[in-house]
């Protein structure tokens, strides 16, 4: 091939990379400004080396543009020692749709309000931080979030009513914290999908609202705080739950008594003070995990399905439970 016509060929390519106009820039210089303040705000970390004025932002590491409108849509930082608060600045990348901070050493503080401008943000976690203060009342105000977690903290007080304002609401991750105080019966008004609620791991107390027995939880885990009462009411024969733990508590009622759904897979009721005896329904279930252990428990465990499969610490410290895995009935 002659030099001429190679020439010919290239001159297209050529003229792209040699005429491309400002314009071919994707960073939006709003955002671009307010993540140079968030670098700064955080003492220009070496997580954010990549954060260079002279580049395009939507290049820069730990987030991500919109394919077509090229505003910031994602920020993710995690795994890292990052001293400082969560930069109210934050707020301003107005079309934000997903937040992840998380495993951030060092991080302290509250949530800032800055936050109830991001009006289009559907996903926030905000896990692992050592974040202090009470769980906001404002993030209510965040209408498209359908994920929420703020788990392994040391936030304070108790749950606000208004995250159950949120319509698409379906992941509410609020374990391993210092909350307290009675679970609102406010909840019972999140409409997700396959609804998680994770409330494990705080000093939650008083009685389940009995608004719960009108929603049928995906996965529901209460374990280790101090609540008390008739938890029986979340469950129930039809729902489509798969997952309840309500372990570690001083739940009160009588298991013979219960009906179940088909789909439960993972039932754990240990450390709590629930009486009577185990349904033969249960017998008839497909269980993954299932642990009965230190209750009031009596009677013959039925026979069947995958009761004895399980280790006898599954159902050990009861009051008269028999048969396998355990000691034979008398």
């Amino acid at each position: 091939m002659s030099l001429a016509r190679l020439l010919l060929l290239l001159l297209p390519l050529l003229s792209f990379f040699l005429l491309r106009p400002a314009s071919a820039i994707l960073c939006h210089p709003e955002d671009k400004e307010v993540l140079l303040r968030i670098k700064s705000s955080l003492n220009n970390p070496y997580l954010l080396a990549s954060w260079d004025p002279d580049a395009d932002c939507c290049y820069w590491y730990c987030l991500k543009c919109h394919y077509k409108t090229h505003r910031v849509i994602s920020l993710f930082f995690h795994s890292y020692d990052l001293p400082g608060q969560i930069p109210s600045a934050i707020g301003d990348l107005t079309y934000l749709q997903s937040l992840t901070l998380h495993k951030l050493s060092n991080f302290t503080g509250p949530i800032p309000e800055s936050f109830t401008k991001l009006k289009y943000l559907n996903f926030l976690r905000l896990s692992w931080l050592n974040l202090t203060g009470p769980i906001p009342s404002f993030l209510g105000q965040l209408k498209n979030l359908t994920y929420l977690n703020l788990s392994f903290n040391k936030l304070t007080g108790s749950i606000p009513d208004s995250l159950s304002t949120i319509p698409g609401l379906d992941f509410v991750g609020l374990d391993r914290n210092q909350l307290t105080g009675k679970i609102p019966a406010s909840l019972a008004n999140l409409k997700g999908n396959n609804l998680y609620l994770i409330l494990s791991h705080n000093s939650l107390s008083g009685e389940l609202p009995a608004t719960f027995a009108g929603v049928d939880f995906g996965k529901l885990d209460l374990s280790r705080n101090r609540l008390q009462g008739d938890a029986s009411l979340v469950l129930g024969r039809n729902k489509s739950t798969y997952h309840i733990d309500i372990s570690r508590n001083q739940f009160e009622f009588d298991l013979s008594k219960v009906d179940f759904n088909e789909s439960l897979t993972t039932l754990d009721m240990n450390h709590n003070k629930i009486y009577g005896s185990i349904p033969k329904a249960m017998a008839g279930l497909e269980f993954q995990l299932l642990n009965v252990s230190y209750n009031r428990l009596c009677g013959e465990i039925p026979v069947g399905g995958r009761l004895q499969s399980f280790d006898y610490t599954v159902y050990f410290h009861n009051r008269c439970l028999c048969g396998a895995p355990l000691d034979s009935c008398k």
